[in-house]
């Protein structure tokens, strides 16, 4: 049974012509209903009128307000969620989900199982590279956008037919609850290292946010999760005699998902992949033994989901590398570029190990620290001196954070490997080719595919930037 306010409520917007809810005044646009929040830094009552002035055509606050439009006033926030959900007629429960998590690997292996699932099915991808539904690409200023974002996006799924949406699930969205409604067939976990120590302060609170993922899962759904990661066991306690179990490692027998005799080059990696008694040969063409992680998470999932393991292994071979990870390039000189997103520090110590291995001459990274990151300034550049032969330090998304105090967080623990300080990210890739030589690897770090740079306190403001891949591209006369 409906309140009778949300009744009235829902017999009010039936009557507009609502284009999508909306939670950033910034983003409305005409025949939007802005929804207002009391946040803990944030207001949104205070910005109705830049919403009005945009082209709002109704107001769901958490007050009463005397405006020019229609203000509909609920008791809370998740009341007007639910209101949402109402009039969008609950499309999260149309579909079906699958939530990938984990420090390192979830925009891989969610956009790898997108593009394997399309060809058998109608599924879409919500998180790093944006919102892709059906031939639609949509940007998103978070990895999982909040809970009004999302039951849009699962509206215009609904729209397209979709069946099966596939979704990155951070850190900050699991313990803030910004997807709490959405009921997932599998979990995935690939790994849990050390990140976002800023907002989670402690390792154990990081670890707890991720784990959450697992109380998502509906009750005789799968959770997918790492064997060799050292949560493994906590993870496996938390969801056993709730859900299902599938666990993939490397050459691990313990796990049900195992690979072995891993032979990798710059461009792909052959392995054989063992579930139960039965045994195929892989070739993957994502490189490196961290992909091949991702690769035996993809397969589980498609376990999970019914595949055999020939279809799931046939699918591997088809994949293309996402935009922005582990994206290689020729140089006119003889070296090679790679674009990688790997950002704090395990992500770069497995991919500068992996790299490390198949260099010709020097390895040459350029890498920066995002302003939220600065705990991990210091360990993250005594990790790429312990690999490359040469360091030049850049910016990425310094947050509002001094670009000087940042290079000084990077270098404090630096002694022998030859470095440079380059604020300017292009101009930085720009030195990196110049001193670079036929056999060198220039591994450009952070960013990935993003064309922007976060320069101003918090993620308020984006600055265009050409991109690392576009950097390492420009011809240019040296």
């Amino acid at each position: 049974m409906r309140s009778p306010a949300i009744s009235a409520h829902l017999e009010l917007l039936e009557s507009l012509n609502v284009n999508q809810f909306k939670t950033n005044s910034l983003e409305v646009t005409q025949g939007d209903v802005f929804i207002c929040r009391q946040g803990n830094n944030v207001d949104s009552h205070e910005f109705v009128e830049e919403a009005i002035a945009k082209g709002a055509s109704a107001i769901i606050a958490n007050r009463a307000m005397t405006l020019a439009i229609p203000v509909m006033v609920t008791e809370s926030y998740y009341q007007s969620l639910a209101l949402v959900k109402a009039f969008y007629r609950h499309p999260h429960l149309r579909l079906k989900h699958v939530g990938v998590t984990g420090t390192n690997g979830k925009t891989t292996v969610s956009d790898c199982l997108n593009q394997i699932l399309n060809r058998s099915c109608r599924s879409a991808y919500i998180g790093t590279l944006g919102a892709k539904i059906a031939d639609f690409d949509i940007p998103l200023d978070n990895t999982t956008p909040d809970g009004v974002t999302l039951l849009n996006l699962f509206n215009e799924m609904g729209k397209q037919r979709i069946d099966l949406n596939i979704m990155e699930l951070s850190s900050h969205a699991l313990s803030q609850d910004r997807a709490g409604f959405v009921s997932l067939q599998v979990g995935v976990i690939t790994n849990i290292g050390q990140d976002h120590l800023d907002y989670h302060k402690t390792k154990d609170s990081y670890v707890q946010a991720k784990l959450q993922l697992i109380d998502r899962i509906r009750p005789q759904g799968t959770l997918v999760v790492n064997l060799n990661d050292p949560h493994a066991d906590a993870a496996i306690e938390r969801a056993a005699q709730r859900v299902n179990i599938l666990t993939f490692a490397i050459e691990n027998s313990q796990a049900d998902l195992n690979a072995t005799q891993i032979v990798s080059t710059l461009r792909g990696t052959c392995f054989d992949l063992v579930f139960k008694e039965e045994r195929i040969t892989v070739n993957s063409p994502m490189p490196f033994d961290y992909n091949v992680e991702n690769v035996l998470a993809i397969v589980a999932v498609l376990i999970s989901l019914g595949w055999t393991l020939k279809a799931a292994g046939n699918a591997i071979e088809l994949l293309k590398t996402p935009d922005g990870r582990a994206q290689f390039i020729e140089l006119s000189n003889g070296a090679i570029g790679l674009v990688d997103y790997a950002h704090n520090s395990d992500g770069l110590g497995s991919l500068l190990k992996n790299v490390r291995a198949h260099v010709r001459n020097r390895l040459i990274v350029v890498v920066g620290v995002t302003g939220d990151r600065i705990q991990q300034a210091s360990a993250i550049g005594e990790i790429c001196a312990q690999y490359a032969d040469l360091l030049i330090f850049t910016s990425d998304n310094p947050m509002g954070a001094e670009q000087s105090e940042l290079f000084r967080a990077l270098t404090f623990s630096i002694s022998n490997t030859p470095h440079f300080e380059i604020s300017d990210r292009a101009e930085a890739i720009k030195l990196a080719k110049q001193l670079s030589e036929q056999g060198d690897l220039i591994v450009v770090c952070g960013k990935g595919n993003e064309t922007f740079q976060y320069v101003n306190d918090g993620k308020g403001k984006k600055q265009r930037y050409m991109g690392d891949l576009a950097a390492l591209q420009r011809t240019e006369e040296f």
